[in-house]
């Protein structure tokens, strides 16, 4: 990455940590793009260059998420299954950081409470659904059918979703992530 892209690149990160800040610290509603603008010091047409909408400024990471994701599938280790790749991959998330806790938990709040970004969130997550389906049949051994692929990669993403509000993460998705891999047992 060159010097002008990495300047940019800490440019939007700098404003997307304000925005989310603010709208944790006032509320998504009352914290206006002009407000951000004029905090993070550039103008508005500025900011909309790198945001595109409101929303995007929380989830700024988006696109390099579901980067993640799918490399997490296509780039895993030789001999690893799917699932353990993705296991490997969910573990890594902030969500079950001890240390972070708190900022995870404000940053929950501020999605579950706010309808434009709850919307959004489901939005993005359905969009990363159909993106692993897509990933999935092209790597696995047997032949999925569309509709085969989308749920699993539904339940996958829904594993970790649920995971994220369990009382202990981690256990929880490697409970699930278990049941994905060995069957339930009634």
């Amino acid at each position: 990455m060159g010097l002008r892209e990495l300047k940019k690149a800490k440019t939007r990160k700098m404003i997307s940590d304000l925005a989310t800040g603010l709208f944790i610290e006032k509320g998504y509603d009352q914290v206006t793009t002009a407000e951000i603008a004029r905090l993070a010091e550039v103008s508005v047409p500025t900011l909309f260059k790198y945001f595109p909408t409101k929303e995007t400024l929380v989830f700024d990471e988006e696109d390099e998420r579901e980067e993640k994701l799918l490399a997490a599938v296509t780039e895993r280790k030789k001999g690893m299954s799917i699932l353990d790749a993705l296991l490997e991959h969910f573990s890594s998330y902030t969500v079950f950081d001890e240390d972070k806790k708190k900022h995870v938990a404000a940053f929950k709040k501020l999605i579950y409470s706010t309808p434009d970004l709850y919307i959004y969130a489901k939005q993005i997550w359905m969009r990363y659904e159909k993106s692993l389906a897509v990933v999935l049949r092209q790597e696995t051994k047997h032949q999925l059918a569309p509709a085969e692929a989308e749920a699993i990669a539904h339940f996958i993403l829904d594993a970790f979703h649920r995971s994220k509000d369990a009382e202990d993460p981690r256990a929880s998705l490697h409970a699930l992530f278990n049941i994905m891999k060995n069957g339930w047992k009634e």
